[in-house]
C-alpha cells in the first residue's frame, strides 16, 4: 500500500464522512431528536473526523514515489477515473429521475428511501473498481435501509430513520477505511529504519 493508495483511501473516507454528516443532519432536523442522540453523533463525528484527518496528514507525509508512473499505469488511472465518472453520472441521473417521479406521484416523503437504494447500488461497481470489498457491505446496508424505510408508515419517522441509519452506514464505512489506513501507516512507521 503506497502513498497514493492511502491518500485515495483518505479521500474516499472524507467523502463518506461528509455525506454521512448531511444524512445525519437531515435525520436529526426532520423531527425533534433527543439531546443524547445529538451529543452521541457529535462526539462520534469529532472522533471520526479526527481519524480521517490524521490518516490524510500522515499519508501526505510519506515520501513520493521516485519512479515515474509507466504509460500503462497512467492509462489504468485514467480508465478508473472514467469508470468512476460514469458510475457517478448514472447515480446522479437515477437520483434526479427518482426525485422527479416521486414528486409527480405526490410521494416526496419516500425520496430518502429511493436515494438510499440508489446510492447503495452505486457502491457495488465501486467495490471492484477501487478494490474495496467494504463497499459491497455499504451497498447492501444502503439498499436494505432504503427498502426497510418503505415499510415505516409515518412519513416523518421514515425520513428520520432512513436518514440517520444511512448516515451511520456511511460513517461506519469511513471508520473502517480510516482504521485500515491508520493500521497500515503504523506498520510503515514501525518498519521504517530509525537513524
Amino acid at each position: 500500500m503506497d502513498r497514493n493508495v492511502l491518500i485515495g483511501m483518505t479521500t474516499g473516507a472524507a467523502i463518506m464522512f461528509g455525506f454521512g454528516i448531511a444524512w445525519l443532519l437531515i435525520g436529526v432536523l426532520v423531527a425533534p431528536s433527543s439531546i443524547g442522540l445529538r451529543l452521541s453523533l457529535l462526539l462520534a463525528g469529532i472522533a471520526l473526523g479526527v481519524s480521517v484527518a490524521a490518516m490524510g496528514l500522515r499519508a501526505s507525509r510519506l515520501p513520493r514515489d521516485v519512479v515515474a508512473p509507466t504509460p500503462d499505469q497512467i492509462a489504468a488511472f485514467r480508465a478508473t477515473g472514467r469508470r468512476f465518472g460514469l458510475i457517478f453520472g448514472l447515480e446522479t441521473a437515477a437520483i434526479l429521475v427518482a426525485v422527479a417521479v416521486l414528486n409527480v406521484v405526490h410521494q416526496p416523503d419516500y425520496i430518502p428511501c429511493a436515494i438510499a437504494v440508489i446510492v447503495g447500488v452505486h457502491f457495488f461497481p465501486l467495490a471492484p473498481l477501487f478494490k474495496a470489498p467494504i463497499y459491497n457491505v455499504t451497498g447492501i446496508l444502503g439498499c436494505v435501509t432504503g427498502v426497510a424505510g418503505i415499510f415505516i408508515a409515518d412519513a416523518v419517522l421514515r425520513q428520520k430513520a432512513v436518514s440517520i441509519w444511512f448516515g451511520l452506514v456511511l460513517w461506519g464505512t469511513a471508520a473502517r477505511i480510516a482504521w485500515k489506513g491508520l493500521g497500515r501507516l503504523r506498520q510503515i512507521a514501525c518498519s521504517s529504519p530509525r537513524i
